[in-house]
Formats: C-alpha cells, structure tokens, sequence
C-alpha cells in the first residue's frame, strides 16, 4: 500500500429535521459562506465554508426521517467541535451563545484546552474548542 497520509478533515456532515430551520439557526450563530443549496425531494442540503477556513459544515435533510433526535450516547457522532485560537476567543463564544439565547456549559478547563459545549436545535451536540498546544 502506498504511503498516503491524511491532510486534516475535509467536512462533517449532519442529519437535521427541517433544513431551513437549521440553516438560519447555523447561519445565524456562525459566520459561514453558503458553498451548495441542493435541492430535492429524497434529500436535500445545504454546505457551508467556515469563513477563513477551509473547512466545511453541511446539513442534510432525508425524506422520512423520523425525527426522534440526536442521542450522543448511540453508536455514531458523539458530537462535532469548532476550534478557536485563544482562550480569549473561547469566552467570547460562550457571552456570543448568551446573546443568541443558546443553552450551553459554560467554558470548562480540561487538561488540553478548554471546552464550551452546546446543542443545536436538533439537539447535536456541537463545541467550541480551544487547544493550548496549537
């Protein structure tokens, strides 16, 4: 097998109930530059670039879903973190989360960092991450 190491993370993807919904909820709290609108009647979505990033974040809404939530503790994606690049940064987050009435943890000291988490209104468990050592 040849060697071919892995760059980074190109994109997450994620299961939502009502696409326009989370859309405005994630264009609202992010600042991202709408890349795809796919339309369709099977599965719709809409891809995102995380402004000054070349990570992308997309949302996907599958015909009959059945709407029985995000758990974190099934098998699958526990939860999705966005990092930032000081500890300064991740405050303003949490005080960003308090103006846009978002539910959250508040910013919790860990051995690597710091670590703000919240949901979305599907109830995704997404952070705000921030990582001493980069």
């Amino acid at each position: 097998m040849a060697d071919a190491p892995l760059s980074g993370f190109h994109h997450v993807a994620l299961t939502v109930s009502d696409l326009a919904a989370s859309a405005a909820w994630y264009e609202r709290l992010f600042d991202l530059e709408q890349v795809i609108d796919e339309p369709g009647d099977e599965r719709r979505a809409k891809v995102y670039r995380l402004r000054g990033t070349t990570a992308l974040l997309g949302l996907v809404q599958h015909a009959g879903n059945d709407g029985s939530g995000f758990r974190p503790d099934r098998t699958g994606l526990d939860h999705a973190a966005f990092q930032v690049a000081t500890r300064a940064d991740i405050d303003a987050w949490a005080e960003r989360l308090d103006d846009a009435d978002v539910a959250h943890s508040g910013v919790i000291s860990i051995p690597m960092g710091a670590i703000l988490n919240f949901a979305d209104p599907d109830g995704i468990q997404l952070s705000i991450f921030w990582d001493e050592g980069s």
